[in-house]
C-alpha cells in the first residue's frame, strides 16, 4: 500500500492498464464458459461488460500512448519507436474488436456458432497483444521517468 503512493506517472499507469488486462481475461473467460453452458444471456451480459471496459481501457491507453509520444517525457527514441509500433500494428485488431464486441453485444443479435468460434480466435490474438505489450511497453514506461 504505502509503496503504490511513491509510484511514478507511468508505473501507476501501468498498474492500473495490467488490471485491466486481468479484467479482461476474466471476462472473456465468462463469457465462454457461460456460453458453452448454453447460458446465452449470461454470456451477452458479460460481453456487455467486456464492451464496456474495453472501450474505456483502449480509449485511456490510445490517449496515453499518444500524450507519450507528443511529449516523450523521459523516454527514449527505442521506447517511442516500440510505442508507435505497438500501436500501428494494433489497429486493425483493436477496429476488428472493437466492431465485433460492438456487433454481437447488441441485443437483437443472436450468440452463435460462428460469435464463440471468432470470439476464440479474437482472445487468443488480444492475448498475443496483451503479452506484448506488458512483456515490452510496460518495463520500459515503468523505468521512464514519467
Amino acid at each position: 500500500m504505502i509503496k503504490s503512493l511513491f509510484l511514478s506517472k507511468n508505473q501507476k499507469l501501468v498498474k492500473a492498464w495490467e488490471e485491466e488486462h486481468k479484467e479482461i481475461g476474466v471476462l472473456a473467460g465468462k463469457i465462454i464458459e457461460s456460453y458453452e453452458k448454453n447460458d446465452k444471456k449470461k454470456s451477452k451480459k458479460y460481453l456487455n461488460e467486456l464492451d464496456s471496459l474495453t472501450v474505456g481501457h483502449l480509449m485511456k491507453e490510445d490517449l496515453a500512448f499518444y500524450n507519450l509520444i507528443k511529449h516523450s517525457d523521459g523516454l527514449d527514441e527505442e521506447t517511442i519507436d516500440h510505442i508507435k509500433e505497438f500501436r500501428e500494428t494494433f489497429k486493425g485488431t483493436k477496429t476488428a474488436l472493437m466492431n465485433f464486441i460492438a456487433k454481437y453485444a447488441s441485443e437483437n443479435i443472436e450468440l452463435d456458432e460462428t460469435f464463440i468460434t471468432s470470439f476464440k480466435g479474437l482472445v487468443k490474438v488480444v492475448v498475443s497483444r496483451i503479452n506484448y505489450e506488458e512483456g515490452n511497453l510496460y518495463p520500459v514506461l515503468s523505468e521512464s521517468k514519467g
